[in-house]
């Protein structure tokens, strides 16, 4: 790598360290994820009385 690359690439590595120090004093741990979100699920409807809906299965 070039000298200026050199140079960019230790900034950026200081200005990252320093954020993650920053973020570290607030708490904030490295790798620290979101909790997934509950996908939203349809409600079964309330039991009740059977309805007149029917279904046959053919096994073949």
């Amino acid at each position: 790598m070039s000298e200026p690359l050199h140079c960019i690439a230790d900034a950026l590595a200081d200005v990252t360290q320093s954020a993650a120090a920053a973020l570290n004093s607030l708490g904030l741990q490295k790798g620290q994820r979101q909790p997934a979100k509950k996908a939203l699920k349809t409600p079964l409807p309330p039991p009740g009385p059977p309805s007149a809906v029917s279904s046959d299965v053919e096994w073949v």
